[in-house]
């Protein structure tokens, strides 16, 4: 599940951090939301942590602890989809299962070479019943399962493809980097949008305005300061205006805005600070010790620049 959108060298450190810590299913079903997203900072798509404890906590209700081995039976737990399912299934249970990620629809593009076939659900469909048989038929349905990983990670690369040294050269499809770069076909993606994120650090005496996102959507069940979003910075700052108090609003001291993109956004990101005499007091937020927000899960983004903003307060 870590692997799902993380590189393999930037998520081997949190596994083995988290398997230290929960070492089974039940371990981890005692753990809090707070601190399996704290766990989880750094590796993004919060939601996939959260799946995570939700689906340890059914296998311990409905499976006596112990995951289930069928596709069948795993793709009706928590975040585990179609490829999940598959993955699990044929790598830790060597049952005959075809995980198709994109590494492995890449090396089928190019070795079958149908321009007929878009990358898609029927796609897929098409390589699994060409393989399928052979997943069947075969004892060694993991090292086959991650062999079309390994290929495409290492041999069927995306730009430069090592067609000389590839050991399924002489059935394939392209067999030449010039053939090879055709494929797959490529989807029309769509133009991201761009968003403007302002956040307000309200400081008060000894505590600091926050507040716990809702658990669904972007960044769930994380911590915020102060924030309002908009198409453009106008639209935002707008926002922001509605619910700070007008006499506190102006004394808004602005910080150096930056860029963080998303799949879907391109996001600017503008940080201010309000220091308050007293309590950090503003509608819909909680009242925090400054002190015990370095426990909170803070929004990735924004815990950065708290550390960096209270690096300078203390300065």
């Amino acid at each position: 599940m870590m692997l799902q959108q993380t590189q393999i060298v930037t998520a081997l450190p949190y596994f083995e951090r988290w398997v230290a810590r929960w070492p089974d299913w039940r371990s981890l079903a005692k753990a809090g939301e707070d601190e399996v997203l704290t766990a989880w900072t750094g590796l993004g798509y919060y939601q996939r942590a959260r799946r995570l404890l939700e689906l340890a906590k059914v296998v311990c209700q409905k499976h006596e602890g112990q995951l289930p081995d069928s596709v069948e039976e795993l793709s009706q737990l928590p975040g585990l989809g179609p490829y999940a399912s598959e993955a699990v299934a044929a790598i830790a249970f060597n049952k005959p299962a075809f995980p198709i990620d994109g590494n492995v629809r890449r090396v089928l593009s190019r070795y079958y070479a149908d321009k007929q076939i878009s990358p898609s659900k029927a796609q897929d469909a098409f390589f699994r019943d060409r393989l399928m048989p052979t997943f069947v038929r075969t004892r060694r349905r993991r090292e086959l399962a991650q062999a079309l990983m390994e290929l495409g990670a290492l041999v069927c690369k995306p730009r430069n493809p090592l067609c000389e040294g590839c050991p399924v050269k002489t059935s394939c499809a392209c067999a030449e980097p010039n053939l090879a770069k055709d494929f797959p076909l490529k989807k029309t993606k769509a133009k991201p949008k761009k968003k403007w994120i302002l956040f307000v650090w309200v400081v008060g005496d000894e505590t600091l305005a926050l507040r716990k996102r809702p658990s669904g959507g972007r960044f769930p069940s994380q911590w915020e300061p102060v924030s309002a979003e908009g198409e453009t910075r106008e639209e935002a700052l707008q926002q922001l205006s509605s619910f700070l108090p007008k006499e506190t609003f102006k004394d808004i001291e602005w910080k150096t805005s930056f860029r963080r993109d998303f799949t879907t956004f391109h996001v600017h990101w503008e940080p201010g600070l309000i220091r308050v005499n007293g309590n950090a007091c503003v509608d819909g937020y909680e009242n925090v010790a400054i002190s015990n927000v370095d426990n909170l899960n803070l929004v990735p983004v924004m815990g950065k620049n708290w550390a960096e903003i209270s690096q300078g307060m203390q300065n």
